[in-house]
């Protein structure tokens, strides 16, 4: 009986307690205020940026010139190189020109098969302009012919030919840029008067009418003199007027003009001074390859 009622009041205590404890929170005061809270106060902390570099190189040339580029931003820069090239251009110039060639010359007509090829020097000088189609050359040359085995021991030495030409060169205007701007491609067509002197020359006679006979060999062979021709060696000169006529193709570059070019020399020897005429008409044919200085 004791036990059940010290149960009752240890309840009725515990009870009373809680009631009191609502009580005295609700009528305890409380805040609306927010209290901050941070690790750093303001400042102490920088924003952060990251800055980024970009390399780009465009490339050009330019004689040895460098021109760099840089564009800069607020996080990005970028470095820019440039290098330009300027094609450089040859200047061509034109005018007074001096040459010299050499080759070989062949025997044509009359003097063909009694001589054999040989070798030839050429010296000249002239004018042409740089565009100019119409131009003036004066030239040399000095040739001296093999001798044909079958006649070189009857005849004497090897023949020595010598030219005198004045002519007119007119250039072409086809082709010229073929080769850029660096080189000029120049064909042209050449002739004039021919004065020719020469030594030891051999030369066929004119036997095909059956008027004229002697000479060496199946082929007539004599040494032209200034009366004809004569089967006694000698070293004498005698001269012939004639003319010639071919063209060539010249490569232009600054002040040379490298060319490579063959004609026909025609004369006629003992024309005016023999009837029946003893000897048809003779060609030399040069092939010379050489250079102009402007």
């Amino acid at each position: 009986m004791l036990n059940r009622s010290a149960l009752k009041l240890a309840a009725g205590a515990a009870i009373l307690a809680l009631n009191a404890a609502a009580v005295s929170a609700q009528s305890r005061p409380t805040s609306t205020k927010r209290i901050p809270i941070t690790k750093e106060s303001p400042g102490e902390v920088s924003p952060r940026v990251d800055t980024v570099t970009m390399y780009k190189t465009d490339t050009l040339r330019l004689e040895g010139r460098v021109d760099t580029l840089r564009l800069t931003g607020a996080t990005v820069t970028v470095h820019d190189t440039v290098i330009q090239s300027v094609p450089m251009v040859t200047r061509h110039i034109g005018g007074m020109y001096v040459g010299l060639g050499g080759g070989v010359g062949l025997p044509y007509g009359a003097i063909r098969t009694v001589n054999e090829p040989g070798e030839l020097a050429q010296l000249q000088v002239g004018w042409q302009g740089l565009n100019s189609v119409l131009g003036l050359r004066v030239d040399g040359t000095w040739g001296k012919y093999a001798r044909n085995p079958d006649y070189g021991g009857f005849l004497g030495d090897r023949a020595n030919m010598m030219n005198l030409n004045g002519d007119i060169r007119l250039d072409l205007p086809f082709f010229n840029s073929t080769l850029g701007s660096s080189v000029r491609l120049k064909p042209y067509l050449i002739g004039g008067g021919s004065y020719v002197r020469y030594n030891n020359l051999r030369m066929k006679l004119d036997a095909d009418n059956g008027q004229i006979v002697g000479g060496v060999g199946n082929r007539h062979a004599v040494i032209a003199t200034d009366d004809g021709g004569t089967t006694t060696p000698t070293s004498d000169y005698h001269s012939d007027w004639g003319f010639n006529f071919g063209g060539g193709i010249g490569f232009h570059a600054g002040k040379k003009e490298v060319f490579i070019e063959s004609r026909g020399i025609r004369f006629n020897h003992a024309s005016n001074n023999s009837s029946p005429n003893m000897f048809h008409a003779s060609y030399q044919v040069p092939i010379v390859f050489g250079v102009n200085w402007f």
